[in-house]
């Protein structure tokens, strides 16, 4: 097998890294719930490491698809925040910002918006 097989790229790395970190905090609990640290009040800097690795935006429609193929055509354009697998209280109400907020598993220093949207997006379950 060859070198070029084994590598892992980058992205890729960061995308299942990100998956595994959400898929143990949910087996796990939430740590921050879990030792009653209050709920963030702002919304996420989408300028954080994590939020640019991962391409979070509050806006979902504004995601660069071809940086991030998985938000194209008709599947894609049904991806947000609201509808992850990762978001949790939702229909939070931020001071001075519009729309809806809430809890990401992979985000613990802010909030994400409902209408946005990162690569690490997986369907709720229904």
């Amino acid at each position: 097998m060859g070198a070029d097989k084994l590598c892992i790229k980058r992205r890729q790395f960061l995308t299942c890294g990100a998956a595994a970190i959400s898929l143990l905090s949910i087996i796990g609990g939430r740590p921050t719930e879990a030792f009653g640290q209050a709920l963030p009040t702002k919304p996420l800097d989408p300028a954080m490491p994590l939020a640019q690795a991962l391409g979070y935006a509050h806006d979902a429609t504004k995601v660069d698809t071809t940086k991030y193929p998985k938000r194209q055509g008709p599947e894609g354009a049904k991806q947000f925040c609201s509808n992850c697998a990762l978001y949790t209280q939702g229909g939070i109400k931020l001071a001075g910002q519009e729309g809806e907020w809430g809890k990401c598993s992979l985000f613990t220093d802010g909030l994400v918006n409902a209408k946005g949207w990162c690569n690490s997006w997986v369907l709720k379950p229904a």
